[in-house]
């Protein structure tokens, strides 16, 4: 049987520990003049992207730790956090309603813009895979232009390499909390009180994402 003040409680803490890289987001569009002339700024889409993901990992690890499974050690990908629900809160398939809204690399035609989009199935898993592929390089020392994109939504450089940006960050912050909604409505319904998620304020393009996804599972 599913905790439901375990849920709730993943959540809530979830929407905490994103404030910190929304903060960091907030600071560099409130210094854009700045960011563009000072390289040092360049470092804080690795530290928001870093703050966010390593609570979106913890939310699941927390879930499973809650129902009887291990308190870490579940990666924030697709396949194995479904398995890990599957087997210690008896919820077949959790990920099967998941979309998330996420921004995406800049393409011909779009005026160097970042736009929103929501991605599911098999891209929303690439997506995953290639962010815990930028968190394990970040995190071991390594360089994080070399991890792969095999979802589309990153940078592609001109020298071959791949790199995330600010616009990329935010995106992803988007997304664990479209994920993690998903997730607690898949596990306890109507009883989810969702969060007020913390969002940096959004002008021009990154003002109109796209409307939440998880009306969906309801």
């Amino acid at each position: 049987m599913v905790d439901t003040a375990a849920v709730q409680q993943a959540l809530a803490n979830l929407a905490t520990r994103l404030a910190t890289p929304v903060d960091f987001i907030n600071i560099h569009r409130a210094n854009k003049d700045e960011a563009k002339r000072n390289p040092q700024y360049r470092s804080m889409r690795y530290g928001s992207f870093l703050h966010a993901y390593g609570p979106f990992e913890m939310f699941f690890n927390e879930l499973i730790g809650a129902h009887g499974g291990p308190r870490q050690g579940t990666p924030a990908t697709m396949d194995r956090i479904r398995e890990r629900i599957a087997q210690h809160l008896q919820i077949p398939n959790v990920t099967r309603q998941w979309q998330a809204r996420v921004r995406t690399q800049s393409l011909p035609g779009r005026g160097g813009r970042w736009l929103w989009t929501t991605i599911q199935t098999r891209q929303l898993g690439d997506y995953l895979r290639d962010a815990k592929a930028v968190r394990n390089r970040l995190a071991h020392g390594d360089d994080p232009h070399t991890a792969p994109n095999t979802s589309g939504t990153p940078y592609d450089r001109k020298d071959g390499r791949t790199s995330i940006t600010l616009m990329w960050v935010e995106g992803f912050v988007q997304a664990t909390q479209d994920l993690a909604t998903i997730t607690a409505l898949e596990l306890i319904n109507d009883t989810t009180l969702i969060p007020d998620w913390p969002v940096p304020p959004r002008t021009g393009v990154s003002a109109n994402p796209p409307p939440p996804p998880y009306a969906l599972t309801r």
